[in-house]
């Protein structure tokens, strides 16, 4: 099998392999930084996979809970039971490797290979994101640039959605309630017949919250529609969108504990994409997707602010494997994305207001060319790749990659790379408040990796990783205006382990070290750990368990370090084939911690459901 390191459409439509059901980490197949489903083996960077089953044997919804912890180096800021809302008080920011965390993020989210983030503030909603018509998530750890452009700066997160596997119609429901008032349901619908399937998804999330008057709701709907139109063409189309409602009483008690004060926010939004691929066997393939998303986001807090953003893009390539082995892809990236905010701090728009912002746009076009050599029978591959990222606003520049992967038997491989990523500069950094600066350009890093997978069949596998990274033009506020002169270097450690001892036993661990030049990172744990375990004692029951810690790390620079573990179970029993129970707790251990300055996360929680599916 031949690697070309280009994630595309036509590997989205294609059937995704059932990552639940691999035993072997290092043999699994991914579709994150290839256009074909590969074996991470082939591939000379480090993908990380939380599949179906790790998603459902998890007790939380949202992924990016999930995922934070699970996969090493990667931490998601928290603030509650339910909800990481936005602007100020908000969480679900995401460092990966130290880097990223902060209001525009370099850390790119994507739902099937199409880009993710609110193009005033250049980062993704992170409650947008929920599990129920989630396949898997694969990780990239590293720059992701030359495959996705903009934001792919640390690394990429990929979410995978599920498509209809067995002929009929097959519907599942669930709904679960438990502490602070908390009640979660969902359904989903999924259809195949022939060469058409399709996926109907939604659901509503409310808590009460952990404080009187820090509630949450949600209400949120996917879609999905996929037609094989011939043996060589296929279409697919889908849309999502979601709102929520919070209220906060707690942002305005960190400076006046007596307030009685509670912020209020309410967020929509939405997208839509329309895809077309082709494959002619084993000589060619290919795909193009136009996509569109908005965002129309009310916030009082106290004051009134309201902003609309919305993007419209189009991802193509073709691959073409000319010889044994070897592997060329051509694709080009466009994207247009415009922000306005007609009213902020209670006041509408007027000419030469920094707090408020008449529409602005900018365009991005990005060719780039990526190849692949397998040598003696796919024992070394080679990869090369390059962006030639262009814009209506900023500098061009050429963003490469290089890697290789060496295989000496089945169960041993070795990998190194250098990657380089950029993050464009966001609105809010070009054109909001006293410090903006239209003249910024991208920030830049470059990262150095090896890596080491070894493999025991389903006994026992291990990858350990190392890695350098700098970074350079980093925005800055300098005497009270936005600079490129920000740097930094951080380097790491991570392993990550896997067993599968028995036959009804999977064990699971990652561990990871972080060292940076930044001596007040914040949310960036100096060790990060996770241990986790399934365990089916009887064939009804599934028993779920696992532990995730951190040690020094720094929420706030006001704050002292901190070190905490949470133990979390999740238990199902499978009444018949139509209805399942669950039950599950969180923080079994009532550990004490606050990662956002001014929310102290909740002790132990517990939730319980029932599923039904027909």
């Amino acid at each position: 099998m031949t690697l070309s390191l280009t994630l595309l459409s036509a590997a989205m439509i294609a059937a995704a392999p059932d990552t639940a059901m691999v035993h072997d980490p290092i043999g699994e197949v991914v579709v994150t930084g290839t256009n074909e489903a590969v074996t991470k083996n082939l591939l000379p960077y480090t993908v990380s996979v939380i599949g179906h089953q790790q998603l459902e044997s998890s007790p939380d919804t949202k992924l990016l809970s999930i995922i934070s912890g699970q996969v090493p180096s990667l931490f998601v800021t928290q603030r509650g039971v339910l909800g990481f809302g936005v602007s100020t008080g908000g969480s679900g920011h995401i460092k990966l490797r130290g880097v990223g965390g902060d209001r525009a993020s370099a850390v790119l989210m994507m739902v099937d290979g199409q880009p993710q983030f609110a193009g005033i503030y250049s980062h993704q909603i992170s409650d947008f994101y929920s599990k129920e018509y989630v396949e898997c998530v694969e990780v990239l750890r590293g720059p992701g640039a030359v495959l996705y452009g903009s934001n792919a700066m640390a690394g990429v997160i990929n979410v995978i959605t599920k498509r209809p596997s067995h002929e009929g119609v097959h519907t599942s429901m669930s709904v679960r309630g438990g502490s602070y008032n908390t009640w979660q349901a969902a359904a989903t619908n999924t259809v195949k017949f022939g060469k058409f399937s399709s996926l109907i998804s939604g659901g509503y999330d409310h808590t009460d919250g952990t404080a009187e008057g820090f509630s949450f709701n949600q209400a949120y709907g996917y879609g999905k529609l996929n037609y094989e139109f011939s043996s060589h063409w296929q279409g697919a189309a889908d849309y999502t969108i979601t709102n929520f409602k919070g209220n906060d009483p707690l942002y305005p008690r960190i400076s006046d504990a007596e307030s009685t004060e509670i912020y209020h926010q309410s967020i929509t939004r939405g997208e839509a994409s329309v895809t077309a691929a082709n494959r002619y066997g084993t000589l060619t393939n290919g795909s193009v997707r136009a996509y569109y998303s908005y965002g129309n986001h009310f916030i009082d807090d106290p004051r009134h602010f309201h902003s609309t953003d919305d993007r419209f893009g189009i991802i193509a390539f073709q691959n073409i494997n000319p010889w044994a082995n070897g592997s060329w892809t051509i694709g080009f990236d466009f994207d247009r994305y415009t922000g306005r905010i007609p009213v902020s701090g209670g006041r509408p728009h007027a000419p030469g207001s920094l707090s408020t912002l008449e529409r602005k746009h900018i365009v991005e076009y990005s060719p780039y060319l990526t190849a692949s050599q397998g040598i003696w029978s796919n024992i070394l591959t080679l990869n090369a790749g390059v962006r030639v990222a262009m814009s209506d606003m900023f500098h061009t520049q050429w963003v490469p990659q290089a890697g290789f992967a060496v295989n000496p038997t089945s169960d041993l491989t070795i990998k190194a790379s250098m990657a380089k990523g950029y993050r464009n500069p966001s609105f809010r950094e070009l054109y909001l408040y006293r410090m903006a600066n239209p003249e910024l350009q991208p920030e830049q890093m470059v990262n150095y990796e090896v890596s080491v997978d070894k493999s025991f069949g389903s006994l026992f596998s291990a990858s350990v990783t190392g890695y350098f990274t700098r970074g350079s033009q980093m925005i800055q506020t300098v005497r009270a205006k936005n600079v490129n002169t920000g740097k930094f270097y951080n380097k790491g450690i991570e392993l990550t382990m896997f067993s599968h001892p028995v036959s009804n036993l999977t064990l699971r661990a990652s561990y990871s070290y972080l060292h940076s030049s930044l001596h007040l990172l914040t949310c960036a744990p100096r060790h990060q750990y996770y241990i986790g375990a399934d365990w089916t004692p009887v064939k009804p029951l599934q028993i779920s368990a696992d532990l995730k810690g951190v040690a020094r790390m720094l929420a706030d620079e006001d704050m002292p370090m901190q070190s905490y573990a949470t133990l979390n179970l999740n238990t199902t029993y499978t009444v018949n084939r139509f209805i399942a129970l669950t039950l599950s707790m969180e923080n079994i251990t009532c550990a004490r911690y606050t990662i956002v300055p001014g929310y102290e996360m909740p002790g132990i929680t517990a939730m319980g459901g029932i599923k039904v599916n027909f």
